[in-house]
C-alpha cells in the first residue's frame, strides 16, 4: 500500500502534536517542514513553541541559529502568502531577540534581508530596497559562497524587478 503525499503531511502534523519534549531534532525537522505543512496547523504550533518559550529556553547559544531558522522560514512564508502584518510582527520579535545576543555577521545579513523584503511588499519600496542591498553587501564583502549569492537573487527575483534585482547585487563599485 503506497501513501500519498496528503497521508505523508498527516502524519508528520501528528508527529508534532504529539511531542511533548521538543529537542534540537524536532525544530529542525519543523523548520524544514514549514511550506508542507497546513498554513493554520504550522502557524498555530509557531504560535504554541513561541508562547511555551520553547524557541528560547533550555538550549545551548548555539542554537540561536535554529530559532532564527524557524523564525526565517516562517516570515518568508508570511510574506509569500501577502500576511504582511503578521510577518512585520514576527521580524519585530526577532530583531528585538536577536539586539538581546551577540551579532554576527550571517544573522544580520539574514535580519535586513527579511526587513527589507517586507518592507518592499509593504510599498516602502526604496527603504525597502536599501536594506536588502545592505544584506547583499555583508554577504560580498564576507566572501559568502557564489551559491549563496545566486540563491538570494533567485529567490528575490520572485518579488523585485529586474533593474531592482540588478541593483541590489551590483558592488561593481566596491573595492576589495
Amino acid at each position: 500500500m503506497q501513501i500519498t503525499s496528503q497521508k505523508k503531511i498527516l502524519i508528520l502534523e501528528d508527529y508534532f502534536k504529539n511531542i511533548s519534549n521538543w529537542t534540537f531534532f524536532e525544530l529542525y525537522l519543523f523548520g524544514h517542514a514549514m511550506p508542507f505543512l497546513d498554513e493554520k496547523f504550522m502557524f498555530h504550533l509557531f504560535q504554541e513553541l513561541h508562547q511555551k518559550s520553547i524557541l528560547y529556553d533550555n538550549f545551548r547559544y548555539d542554537s540561536f541559529s535554529m530559532l532564527f531558522y524557524i523564525y526565517n522560514n516562517i516570515i518568508l512564508f508570511m510574506l509569500e502568502h501577502d500576511h504582511l502584518d503578521t510577518a512585520e510582527l514576527l521580524i519585530q520579535k526577532l530583531t528585538y531577540y536577536f539586539n538581546q545576543q551577540e551579532k554576527d555577521y550571517y544573522h544580520r545579513a539574514r535580519l535586513f534581508n527579511l526587513q527589507g523584503l517586507a518592507l518592499y511588499l509593504q510599498g516602502k519600496k526604496e527603504i525597502g530596497l536599501s536594506l536588502i542591498k545592505r544584506s547583499n553587501l555583508i554577504s560580498y564583502l564576507s566572501e559568502h559562497s557564489s551559491t549563496f549569492i545566486n540563491n538570494e537573487k533567485n529567490y528575490l527575483s520572485k518579488y523585485l524587478t529586474a533593474n531592482e534585482l540588478k541593483n541590489v547585487f551590483d558592488f561593481s563599485k566596491i573595492k576589495l
